[in-house]
């Protein structure tokens, strides 16, 4: 049976190698810093981005209701009028959907 690879053997692999290059350093603290603090940016971007288009939604939310009460006021007077504030509501229903109560 194969004993397990030694600390030296890990550190000697192709992929550590690439690491050690990128974080300027030996020392494996630099090396874990170095893919921790980048994994915690790419998240942080990642929340940002979501916030953004949860904003953005809520802003469509709200300007599609506008347009459905303005609609409905103005429903009697056109033959048309009734199909077309039927699929506003279904889009504002679905688009509801997607933002949390």
């Amino acid at each position: 049976m194969a004993s397990p690879p030694t600390p030296y053997a890990a550190a000697s692999t192709h992929k550590f190698q690439q690491l050690k290059q990128i974080a300027e350093s030996d020392d494996l603290d630099d090396v874990f810093h170095m893919l921790f603090s980048q994994q915690y940016t790419e998240i942080e971007g990642l929340i940002m981005l979501l916030g953004q288009k949860h904003n953005h939604l809520a802003k469509e939310i709200r300007r599609l209701e506008k347009l459905i009460e303005e609609g409905e006021r103005f429903c009697p007077f056109h033959d048309e009028g009734d199909d077309e504030l039927r699929f506003m509501k279904e889009t504002l229903e679905t688009d509801k959907k997607f933002l949390p109560v």
